[in-house]
């Protein structure tokens, strides 16, 4: 019994003697962009160790290029995301439509259709309606209502519905 009142004893003076974590400093490395340098300055909080960050490059940084390369960035995840707002959170709602060629084909289950596309997209018929597309055509993904997406060749006015594989 004196032995775990010694244990317990021990255990409670070294957590009374613990430093306070700086919440100020944890939610300044929430800002930073990068995932490695965001890491290294939470591991830098834990450790109390300062955040400061070193700026070792010796070229002048030019901010309107870092600027425009974000936003084409941006862009380019938000078309990715296309399709994909029930897998991912970061998927833009702000497309309504997207463009691409058709590169390959293929039928899975009860003549339902697997469109994949030139730019790296997969999607599956869900619908149970006939539409035909040969590889090259253009196809126009939109969405529809209730988070669906339609499929349509370019100037046709058949629709599929359709859902995103990857």
């Amino acid at each position: 019994m004196k032995k775990t009142m010694i244990l317990f004893a021990l255990g409670f003076s070294s957590l009374c003697a613990a430093e306070p974590i700086n919440t100020q400093a944890l939610q300044a490395c929430t800002l930073i962009e990068n995932d490695f340098k965001r890491l290294m300055c939470y591991d830098n909080v834990i450790a109390n160790k300062p955040i400061t960050e070193t700026h070792s490059s010796k070229a002048p940084v030019n901010k309107d290029k870092i600027n425009t390369v974000r936003n084409e960035k941006k862009a380019e995840l938000k078309e990715d995301g296309f399709g994909l707002e029930h897998k991912v959170k970061a998927a833009s709602e702000e497309i309504e439509e997207i463009t691409a060629k058709l590169v390959k084909t293929t039928t899975q289950g009860r003549d339902k259709m697997v469109f994949t596309l030139d730019n790296g997209q997969v999607w599956r018929q869900v619908s149970s309606e006939t539409f035909f597309a040969n590889e090259g055509d253009t196809l126009i993904i939109e969405r529809a209502s209730f988070g669906s997406f339609l499929m349509k060749k370019a100037g046709s006015n058949r629709t599929t519905r359709v859902k995103r594989v990857n």
